[in-house]
Parts: structure tokens; sequence; C-alpha cells
């Protein structure tokens, strides 16, 4: 997710109200710091921080930009230079493995394949429990009923 630039109501609220006080008295004071140059400061250094805020998310952006695609670039060259060092020493060379390729008959974990218990309630007959069952999985219902 990108940042967004950004607008200020508050400026913009701001630069309409200096327009409108210094048409009661271009000098206006009124007291307490209350002033149209105080104002006017204010406004100006708001705008500016603004400004640069919004050029820091603009440049934040390209380089995000940028940084995804030199990640893209170097994913595409890792890839590469493994499959130059297979094309070069073979996939099942210590090379390769050294460089990081796996070897899918040497890495394999060995999995036995246990097929799952089905449990068979010893009070519940099993051609009662074949009886219960709607279907054999193609539409039809079992044969020993």
């Amino acid at each position: 997710m990108s940042l967004r630039t950004r607008g200020s109501a508050a400026v913009d609220k701001a630069q309409l109200r200096l327009a409108l006080l210094k048409s009661v008295d271009e000098n206006l004071d009124l007291g307490h710091g209350l002033t149209i140059e105080a104002y006017t400061h204010l406004v100006n250094t708001t705008r500016a921080t603004l400004e640069a805020h919004n050029t820091l998310v603009s440049n934040l952006e390209e380089s995000r930009k940028t940084i995804i695609q030199m990640d893209k670039a170097l994913s595409e060259m890792s890839e590469r230079m493994l499959s130059g060092v297979a094309t070069v020493y073979g996939r099942n060379s210590i090379q390769y493995s050294k460089a990081g390729g796996s070897n899918g008959k040497r890495n394999k974990k060995s999995s036995s394949k246990v097929a799952p218990v089905v449990a068979v309630f010893s009070t519940q007959p099993i051609q009662a429990a074949i009886a219960n069952a709607s279907t054999n999985g193609n539409g039809t219902t079992p044969l020993l009923q």
C-alpha cells in the first residue's frame, strides 16, 4: 500500500480567512500575538511543510517502485545463476547443492504412507452400518443390505 499525498483543508480555509482579515485592516493586531503578520507566517509555513511532505511521499513511492524492480531483477539473476551451476555441474552434483539447489532424491524425507484407520464399533453390526450409508459414492446404494 503506497502513501498518498495530501491536501489541507485548514490551509485552504486559513488562506481565505487571511484575505478576509486583510480586508478589515492590512495591519490588524488583536493582541496576544494575533497579528496579520503572524497569521500569514503560520499559513505559509504550514503550506511549505505540506509541500515538503508531499515531495517526500512522491520520492518514497519512486524509491519503492525502484526496489520492487531491483528485487525482481535480483530474483531472476539468482535463478539464472543456479541454473548455470546446474548446467555446468549437473543437478545431482555437490556444487549444485552448495549453490543452494536441492536434489530431490537426496533431500526427500521418507514418508510412510499409512492407510487411514476406520473405526467400527462392536456395538454396531457391520450390516447395519452399511445399511445406514446412503450411497457408495456413485449415487447408488451399497449391495450389502
